[in-house]
């Protein structure tokens, strides 16, 4: 890729947990051939974990100081950063990665549309009530607020892409995230909550009802609908491949394992560095297990929280 193409920095971050998570998405672009400057947000990463990813190449590591909450309530603040030097700025979960080279995608077609999801069908928890309540929080720290929301459903936002020229918009959500979240909001879904996807619905609240919000963008590429070769892939259920499969993650087994051999073939790593989970000799173990993983994973949080 010519270097004169490149128009965006791509923006993640995550805890000591996601850390591994970074590395398989910063390392999947390269493998793609996407040179994209990345900036890396890290929280509680060892000295080794954050030298491995810089190792990647055009990568700045952020550290991220202790919280008492989940590092998304800090998204907007990542993607506004110094580090970003470029005219569009897109974010992306540490818990996925790119399939295929998706440069086509980190640029928007236009500087007045935000390049995120919309949900379909609308989320059960999307209710009257839940409205109201976003409508009321945007008209009280946001200054005003549209009647009637301008969307039927809200938005699903692990992939991002948005100008520079929506900076103050991205002020507003993160003014918005720290006025309508608990301080010590641990994990991003809240069952009970108006904001039940933490951040994501605080963004929600801001594209149906603040009145000078960007436009969200009707033709969502980045999940492979243009193109079933080039796509972010989300690895939204827990636990995340680098901790352990699941029936979720097993679609996106050999696209993993290819960035796995593309890093032990570049000396990144060895096999020994890798989570159990990413390394060659337990790939059939793990196949084996992954119906059961998601209660295998319960128990061994359970496990830790108690001793």
């Amino acid at each position: 890729m010519d270097p004169s193409d490149i128009k965006t920095t791509v923006v993640t971050a995550g805890d000591r947990a996601y850390a591994w998570g970074a590395y398989l998405l910063v390392a999947s672009m390269r493998m793609n051939g996407m040179q994209h400057p990345a900036a890396v947000g890290a929280m509680g990463w060892t000295d080794k974990m954050k030298q491995r990813i810089a190792a990647l190449g055009n990568v700045t590591v952020i550290d991220i100081p202790p919280s008492r909450q989940c590092v998304a309530c800090q998204k907007p603040m990542m993607m506004m950063s110094d580090a970003v030097k470029t005219d569009w700025v897109c974010w992306a979960d540490a818990d996925g990665m790119f399939v295929g080279d998706c440069s086509e995608w980190l640029v928007g077609d236009d500087v007045e549309e935000i390049v995120v999801r919309k949900c379909t069908p609308p989320p059960p928890q999307l209710t009257p009530e839940c409205l109201e309540t976003w409508r009321r929080d945007v008209e009280k720290h946001y200054g005003r607020a549209r009647e009637k929301s301008r969307y039927d459903t809200t938005v699903n936002n692990p992939f991002i892409v948005i100008h520079r020229k929506w900076f103050p918009f991205l002020e507003r959500w993160q003014h918005q995230i720290d006025c309508v979240l608990p301080k010590d909001l641990r994990f991003t879904w809240q069952k009970n909550s108006p904001y039940f996807q933490s951040d994501e619905s605080v963004l929600g609240s801001l594209v149906c009802f603040a009145p000078d919000a960007p436009k969200v963008v009707d033709n969502y590429k980045a999940n492979g609908s243009v193109d079933r070769n080039r796509y972010y892939a989300h690895f939204a259920y827990y636990p995340k491949p680098w901790q352990m499969w699941n029936r979720h993650t097993m679609r996106w087994h050999d696209e993993v394992a290819a960035v796995v051999d593309w890093i032990l073939e570049q000396k990144q790593v060895v096999n020994s560095d890798l989570p159990f989970s990413l390394r060659r000799g337990w790939w059939p173990f793990n196949r084996r297990i992954a119906r059961f993983a998601p209660w295998v994973w319960r128990a061994i949080k359970l496990k830790r929280m108690i001793f």
